[in-house]
């Protein structure tokens, strides 16, 4: 009998308060929908059992953007100043209340290239070796899954530490999947206007 699919949950990294950008980004559009909600929208595409989308500042602005998603919940991070580890941790957390999840996909609200397809890649490719990464520009980061046994030891990272150097740290044990679109992070108006000429 064929082994059940691993069990994997999203956690969309959405908490940060946009200060080289000056407005929140996780509300830029791409295609007409907001970066954030096409995060989320992408990880179920891909197949992932749930969605926890980490807020924090800005959270009421960003909140509607996620409305009428089934499968997606927010975990609130009130420690979102004190950089993307707390936020990883939050939704970490929330993970882990659920004992049959078996790993996270962990990503980035503002990744706006980032596709259902780049995620199934990473899907596909989970199973005895419990770290995928997305390899890009001579490096590893995420998008990633990452095994529940790491929950632990990810949740006491500290300041704006997050996956991606873990990652790095580990290479030797991660199964690296080639990123087949952009990762593009929207961090300044000028990466907005990169963003809406490829749109």
């Amino acid at each position: 009998m064929q082994n059940e699919r691993p069990r994997i949950a999203a956690i969309v990294l959405a908490a940060g308060g946009s200060s080289r950008f000056g407005a929140p980004k996780q509300l830029v559009e791409h295609g007409g929908v907001p970066v954030v909600r096409r995060a989320a929208m992408a990880a179920l595409e891909a197949g992932a059992r749930s969605v926890v989308v980490v807020l924090g500042a800005d959270s009421d602005k960003v909140l509607p953007a996620l409305v009428g998603l089934p499968g997606v919940r927010v975990a609130l991070n009130t420690r979102w100043e004190q950089g993307l580890a707390s936020s990883l941790a939050s939704g970490l957390s929330a993970l882990a209340e659920n004992p049959e999840i078996d790993a996270a996909l962990v990503m980035l609200a503002d990744q706006p290239f980032i596709d259902a397809y780049a995620l199934r890649n990473l899907i596909d490719a989970f199973g005895p070796n419990r770290i995928v990464a997305s390899a890009y520009s001579n490096t590893i980061g995420v998008p990633a899954i990452i095994g529940r046994e790491h929950f632990a030891e990810l949740s006491m990272l500290e300041g704006d530490r997050g996956a991606g150097p873990w990652l790095r740290e580990r290479r030797s044990k991660v199964t690296a999947i080639p990123l087949p679109a952009s990762p593009l992070d929207i961090d300044t108006p000028e990466d907005v206007e990169r963003l809406r000429g490829l749109d």
